[in-house]
């Protein structure tokens, strides 16, 4: 087992972290601004409308289908659609309460609606519901290093990120920035 778990992190980790760097990359490249959105979502991309027309349609046979509740959230949070994807997860949520995934990605929307406690709170709830979903915590870290300020918090989760999960790429890049903070604070 332990054999199997060190290669699923060879494995899949760097392609999961590939995704969050991009993330990272864009906040610090846009100078770390604040979520909030605006009022309306960006245009469709191409395909993305049928893909949420499949989803509809498909919920219309299975309106309580958390995986398809959490495609809807993923595919309007994809379009930048922060309150239609809270209510597809909320609805998910129902079904799948202890979902890290799921609660993470709600976490992300409750974020880039401005709502950093009811972020933090869910990314709260998806390490309680899996104490080894690192993205939750790195979640932490940025919210609170970012969005609060709270370089304490940010600090403390860093150092559990770190010592749990030393894998992970671009730590220092993170830690340097939170202490840039601290410093500019």
């Amino acid at each position: 087992m332990s054999g199997t778990l060190a290669g699923l992190r060879r494995g899949v980790i760097p392609l999961l972290v590939g995704g969050l760097l991009g993330f990272i990359g864009g906040y610090f490249s846009a100078g770390g601004g604040r979520p909030g959105g605006s009022a309306a979502p960006p245009p469709a991309r191409a395909g993305e409308g049928d893909r949420v027309g499949e989803i509809q349609t498909a919920l219309q046979k299975d309106p309580e289908n958390p995986k398809l509740l959490t495609n809807l959230g993923n595919v309007l949070y994809d379009r930048e659609d922060w309150g239609g994807a809270i209510r597809a997860y909320e609805k998910a949520r129902r079904k799948a309460p202890a979902d890290p995934n799921l609660l993470s990605d709600l976490g992300s929307a409750h974020r880039y609606q401005g709502d950093f406690k009811r972020a933090i709170s869910f990314f709260e709830r998806a390490r309680a519901a899996d104490p080894g979903h690192w993205q939750s915590l790195l979640n932490l870290v940025l919210v609170s290093a970012f969005d609060t300020r709270d370089s304490d918090a940010a600090r403390r989760y860093l150092a559990e990120l770190k010592r749990r999960f030393p894998e992970i790429p671009n730590l220092e890049r993170i830690e340097k920035q939170i202490t840039s903070l601290k410093g500019a604070a």
